[in-house]
């Protein structure tokens, strides 16, 4: 393929070089890794530069290799950033493939170079392209620009590869190939984007996540309660709120140690997870201690919800320090909001049923009742 657009080649050594040095300023792993398959995508536009000054069959093969490995390191690193997993082995064989066609046509007729290599890119790029409609549509915002970049990018590949089988056509196949590569550089700055994005969420998710059962953190529990009966007093819906306390938990860590302890959190917190909607949340409100916010539940729902999940513990079969069978169970208080009720009275009101399930044996579910109600707002007001 022979590229003779003066004013398109310097505007892509030019582009994929600040590109480049985008990504390595950057400073991050995945970021500086990207920084590799730009700097390969600049060199190779340099290369097609200096066809004056280079023997022609030098300029070419390197100049393809080098676009094909910076597209192949493109491809992969955005397979990590949907998948979060390496790419698979053939993907490599793919490179190697499409590496070896190169130096097979470099003495065919021009038309035919141009459909073969353009093809072989495209053949690069379509998973990965694929991949990013698919699944990168619903991720970060700026990641929508790196799929249609790549979709792009593809069309034009595979255009200029359909119009070298219909014979000579160097402008368009030029033209086309040029655009394929603009393209990419606009996924290239996108991605950029999307990468930070991803970050600031995993950032503000770190904020309000427990690292360890993935549920909701004290703080994020109260606000989210507060934010459910601010709505179920507005449309007139009840507000179910459950304390969920493991019995016995300072005995699982002082018998077998706080990495099985955390197992079991973590096994308690599927349990639960595995049973709420949509609209519900589960919270971790400290130690073995979690909360369930469960908008429009009234107290029937919420009791019967809390001893499903009971059940569901007391029937995990766990394994203690040693392998040995390890069972546990947990107690747990209900309330329903009242109209006026504030997260910390609702609150304090499940925590009060919690404690009357312990008082009665633990391994229960007591609902909290009138006099319980009472009690509660006498200690408020107190």
């Amino acid at each position: 393929m022979t590229l003779d657009l003066s004013t398109l080649v310097p505007t892509l050594v030019v582009g994929f070089a600040l590109l480049t040095l985008q990504l390595w300023l950057a400073g991050r792993g995945a970021l500086r890794r990207a920084s590799a398959a730009s700097l390969a995508l600049c060199l190779g536009f340099v290369l097609f530069g200096l066809q004056a000054w280079l023997p022609g069959w030098l300029a070419l093969l390197g100049g393809h290799w080098l676009l094909m490995a910076g597209l192949a390191g493109l491809s992969a690193l955005l397979s990590r950033h949907l998948l979060n997993r390496e790419p698979p082995a053939w993907h490599q064989g793919l490179l190697l493939a499409a590496a070896l066609l190169v130096p097979a046509v470099l003495g065919a007729s021009p038309p035919v170079r141009a459909g073969a290599i353009s093809a072989a890119m495209g053949a690069l790029l379509l998973p990965v392209t694929l991949a990013s409609l698919r699944l990168g549509w619903r991720g970060e915002p700026s990641f929508r620009a790196v799929a249609l970049g790549l979709l792009l990018a593809s069309l034009a590949l595979w255009l200029g590869a359909s119009l070298a089988l219909g014979g000579p056509a160097q402008a368009w196949q030029g033209c086309l190939f040029a655009l394929a590569f603009l393209a990419v550089l606009v996924a290239g700055f996108a991605f950029v984007l999307a990468y930070f994005e991803r970050m600031d969420s995993q950032m503000r998710k770190l904020a309000s996540v427990d690292g360890l059962t993935g549920a909701m953190n004290h703080s994020t529990t109260v606000s989210l309660l507060a934010h459910a009966l601010e709505r179920g007093r507005r449309e007139g819906q009840p507000v179910g709120f459950v304390m969920l306390d493991l019995d016995h938990f300072k005995r699982v860590n002082d018998r077998h140690g706080h990495a099985v302890g955390d197992q079991v959190l973590k096994a308690v917190a599927a349990c639960a997870r595995a049973r709420l909607r949509g609209s519900d949340v589960l919270g971790r409100l400290g130690g073995e201690e979690f909360g369930l916010v469960l908008p429009a539940t009234g107290e029937a729902g919420a009791r019967h919800l809390a001893e499903q999940v009971r059940q569901a513990v007391e029937a995990l079969e766990l394994r203690g320090d040693g392998g040995q069978p390890l069972r546990v169970t947990l107690s747990a208080g209900v309330a329903e909001a009242a109209r006026d009720d504030t997260p910390e009275t609702l609150m304090h009101l499940a925590d009060k049923a919690l404690y009357q399930a312990k008082q009665r044996g633990r391994n229960r579910v007591v609902v909290a009742d009138d006099w319980l109600r009472n009690s509660t707002l006498q200690s408020v007001v107190g």
